[in-house]
């Protein structure tokens, strides 16, 4: 079994007890992932909601930050960023990126869809910290000043019959930003529906595994069930032999009868096995061995009894 990162699974069947277990730990944790990105999104649609209504004055809170912070701990600033992220984000793009946290996830907020698109294509939100993503907001948002002001000079200069020839070459030149620009969106586009795609088969293979492992822990409850029943079946036939052996004995049925009839049982099959074993030494050809065992059980039985007579003394 081994993690394969380009379809973001575990391929191939567990090999252990521990693998198994370490597997369906896994999925849980895919599904909790899941889940809290759902709690997040939903998180910020409600705070957004409190502040929409008012409602926060109904409960007796002169302003949303005096809500929050007392009854979440939460002060203003970080609750306006879970209203900018309901606000201004896609539910898609948040769900995607929740384990990024709040902080970043403001900071994509505050850009256009464009801009949004741009940043979550080329980074990995949860690996990148909040200066290096500043950093690189910042850089994009020059980048695309830059296109913007080019377009600008183009689009004013003057129609100059001396320049027709710098004209033509201009008008190249904002085809060919345009171009460029239109093929970075078409880039962005689809990588936006690779990721929909592989993030959807993963949320489909998360809820079958872990579907798969309930399944998993249910059956292995009820094996665990059955066993208990089948040992509590053979103590009590155990026990019940033991009480057959004390009443053979002439033994009133006490705890101490049965427990000597089911010892008594066990001396005698023992011996049985023993019995067994030394024949079949013996038509094996094991003469030798089959006759040191043979004696050593004697000897074992001759000690025995002579402790039950030092017993009854």
């Amino acid at each position: 079994m081994k993690y394969d990162s380009e379809q973001m699974t575990f391929v191939g069947a567990a090999a252990t007890a521990e693998e198994s277990a370490a597997l369906r730990l896994h999925y849980e944790i895919m599904a909790a992932a899941q889940a809290a990105a759902a709690s997040l999104l939903d998180l910020a649609r409600k705070i957004k909601l409190m502040r929409d209504t008012g409602g926060y004055k109904a409960l007796g809170f002169d302003t949303l930050e005096a809500y929050t912070l007392t009854t979440m701990g939460m002060k203003q600033r970080q609750a306006y960023n879970y209203i900018a992220i309901a606000e201004k984000l896609p539910a898609q793009l948040i769900e995607q990126n929740a384990a990024a946290g709040i902080t970043k996830l403001a900071l994509l907020a505050q850009l256009s869809g464009q801009e949004q698109q741009q940043i979550t294509a080329e980074t990995n939100l949860t690996e990148t910290t909040v200066a290096e993503l500043k950093a690189q907001i910042k850089e994009l948002q020059a980048k695309n000043a830059g296109y913007a002001e080019q377009l600008s000079l183009l689009q004013n200069q003057p129609p100059v019959a001396e320049v027709q020839a710098e004209e033509v070459d201009m008008d190249a030149l904002r085809a060919e930003i345009r171009a460029e620009m239109k093929a970075e969106m078409e880039s962005q586009r689809r990588a936006d529906a690779k990721m929909t795609a592989l993030n959807q088969k993963e949320r489909d293979e998360a809820i079958k595994a872990a579907q798969k492992a309930r399944a998993e822990l249910e059956e292995a409850k009820r094996a665990a069930a059955a066993a208990e029943q089948a040992r509590a079946k053979e103590l009590d036939q155990a026990r019940h032999q033991a009480e057959e052996t004390a009443a053979r004995l002439n033994m009133v049925a006490d705890e101490s009868a049965v427990r000597f009839g089911l010892l008594f049982d066990q001396l005698q099959d023992t011996a049985g096995k023993i019995f067994d074993l030394v024949d079949t030494l013996q038509q094996g050809g094991l003469t030798e061995k089959a006759e040191k065992f043979q004696t050593a059980l004697h000897k074992a039985l001759l000690a025995l009894a002579d402790e039950a007579e030092d017993v009854q003394k």
